[in-house]
């Protein structure tokens, strides 16, 4: 019995020792792997070294890369929507102040003139909604962006969303006394091409030119809104 006993008093701590050993040979890349990413800075986002990966870990660093690619990509896109946000909104917020600096300047030098005032104030209206329209085209932009929809095209009515967006601009042209109109395909009609894109992102592209159309046609003028067929597909044109 103690011949017995006494050689698996021997056996079991060498293979405790040998388990311990083979756990820790194991998980040693993992250590090293956490080491890289505690190290690292929070903005950088460069894919780890592959080279002299063990081939157990492999997978997790390749899948940790990928990661890290899909966030540099995505903090990109913010950085260029800020960027974008800030020079697109320069220019009406620009207009603003200086509408706002002459109206001031009229009424402390005690020359109200209704006429002048009035025109400041119309200025004044129609840079802050430029700016509010800039900013809701930007935030659809980033809507895209956050739910990757500009990678999944979808069919878009063109002849109902150019018809839908003449409506929405009936107003801003009455009040600027511009004959805005559309001429083409009804709604139920189809076009021989067809138009694949974001929806979003097309909505507002079609807005933008009918907005610029207006902006820069004098009162009295005429935007006149088609949807033709073009040998690369469907085609708004502002005439």
């Amino acid at each position: 019995m103690k011949g017995v006993i006494v050689p698996q008093f021997v056996v079991l701590p060498l293979a405790v020792l040998l388990v311990w050993f083979a756990l820790a040979r194991g998980i040693k890349p993992l250590n090293e792997l956490q080491q890289r990413i505690r190290r690292r800075e929070s903005h950088d986002l460069s894919p780890l070294q592959e080279r002299d990966v063990p081939e157990e870990v492999a997978p997790l660093v390749g899948a940790i890369n990928d990661l890290l690619g899909r966030l540099d990509q995505s903090m990109s896109s913010q950085k260029h929507f800020l960027a974008d946000a800030a020079h697109q909104l320069k220019t009406p917020l620009a207009g603003l102040r200086m509408q706002a600096e002459l109206a001031q300047r009229e009424i402390d030098a005690g020359q109200q003139d209704p006429k002048q005032l009035k025109r400041s104030l119309q200025h004044i209206a129609h840079a802050s909604e430029r700016a509010a329209h800039m900013v809701n085209q930007l935030l659809a932009m980033a809507r895209a962006e956050a739910k990757d929809l500009a990678r999944k095209p979808e069919p878009v009515n063109l002849v109902a969303l150019a018809r839908e967006t003449v409506r929405d601009f009936v107003p801003k042209a009455m009040d600027k006394r511009i004959d805005l109109g559309y001429e083409g395909p009804e709604e139920d009609q189809r076009l021989h091409g067809l138009l694949l894109g974001q929806p979003v992102m097309v909505r507002e592209l079609v807005r933008n030119l009918v907005d610029n159309a207006l902006q820069y046609t004098p009162a009295g003028g005429t935007v006149t809104a088609r949807v033709v067929d073009d040998p690369f597909g469907q085609v708004v044109v502002l005439q």
